[in-house]
């Protein structure tokens, strides 16, 4: 037909609105568990470890530690979901390093860099929080969520006392 455009525009209603809903989702997870859980983790560092200065960070671990004395001393510390309720454990790749984070761990332990991971539990509007885990070489893969299942550290030990 003369005057009509043989470009067909297509409405997609449904992946816009789980595109709505994923960022609503996003934005109420960060609102109700991953900002406060960062917050309230960076309190808890400072107890843990008065002499250093902590900051956030993005495309890093979670947490730079840092302390001036004769020479920079930093340690990096990674923030994980060990369970969001009474009974409901975090999804694996939530508790463990994504491929991402698995470089960049990998990256800094071989420049020879403090890394180190920390679990927390919540309970309604109440965190608590692991020992933080130093990472090494040898070690690191137990944390990643490329690692088969069977032989990944289980967080929920750092909560009970139990092993591995």
């Amino acid at each position: 037909m003369p005057g009509s455009s043989s470009a067909h525009t297509h409405s997609y209603p449904d992946m816009r609105s789980k595109d709505k809903q994923a960022s609503k989702n996003g934005k109420k997870a960060h609102r109700e568990t991953i900002g406060p859980s960062h917050d309230k983790c960076k309190d808890d560092l400072k107890h843990k470890f008065p002499k250093y200065n902590i900051t956030s960070t993005k495309g890093m671990p979670d947490f730079v530690l840092f302390k001036i004395a004769k020479f920079i001393e930093l340690m990096f510390i990674e923030l994980k979901p060990c369970r969001l309720g009474k009974n409901q454990r975090a999804s694996p790749e939530r508790m463990y390093l994504s491929f991402t984070q698995e470089i960049t761990v990998l990256f800094l332990l071989r420049c020879g860099a403090y890394a180190g991971i920390t679990y927390y539990i919540k309970t309604g509007k109440k965190f608590r929080y692991s020992k933080v885990i130093k990472l090494t070489l040898t070690n690191y893969k137990s944390y990643c969520f490329s690692t088969p299942w069977q032989e990944r550290f289980d967080p929920d030990t750092l909560f009970t006392g139990g092993p591995k």
